[in-house]
């Protein structure tokens, strides 16, 4: 099996050769192997709407943070939702009398928050984000208060290292994402 279908480097090869002589001195050292965690990876400075911000102020939020998702936030700091650009479209066919002022996050974001924590393992939330079909997670503290976000850019990006998913690993996560049935197949 070569490096790249395995993810590691090919047994024998310089890269092999010098990521076994950094393990031998970092344990020699006692130098604990660290293993990246959500936390190493999530962005913090993000933004997000509360249920009853109209459709309009959540593109415009969109626009600005030149990404197509946002969490919805009440007024407890607990995240309800999220909502999409897609959520925002399909509420509006939905709704085509009604506009993008005249609707709210809520008719058009999802309720069901799948979410991870900041110590949750990369491996893990990649499988959570296949089987839910999503690219973004909001990183929730345990009163389901907003700490981040992270997606698969994030892991793509992200400098192999223990913990981070494998090349492959990553390719079969993104199939998975994409294979959502359309609405016109269901």
């Amino acid at each position: 099996m070569n490096a790249c279908a395995s993810g590691k480097p090919a047994q024998g090869s310089r890269l092999a050769r010098s990521a076994s002589v950094g393990r031998e001195i970092a344990r020699v050292l006692g130098i604990p192997e660290v293993c990246v965690r959500v936390r190493d990876l999530m962005k913090t400075d993000i933004g997000a709407c509360a249920p009853d911000d109209d459709l309009m102020t959540v593109l415009l939020l969109m626009r600005e943070r030149e990404c197509g998702w946002a969490p919805v936030v009440n007024g407890r700091g607990v995240v309800c939702g999220v909502i999409t650009d897609r959520d925002v479209a399909m509420a509006m066919l939905n709704h085509p009398s009604r506009g993008a002022s005249r609707l709210s996050a809520r008719d058009a974001m999802t309720t069901e928050v799948i979410g991870c924590t900041e110590e949750d393992g990369l491996q893990a939330v990649l499988d959570l984000m296949s089987a839910h079909h999503v690219r973004r997670l909001p990183v929730l503290d345990a009163r389901r208060h907003l700490r981040g976000v992270i997606s698969v850019d994030d892991l793509v990006r992200a400098p192999q290292a223990r913990g981070i998913p494998t090349p492959a690993a990553l390719v079969e996560a993104l199939r998975l994402i994409i294979s959502r049935p359309r609405v016109s197949d269901v």
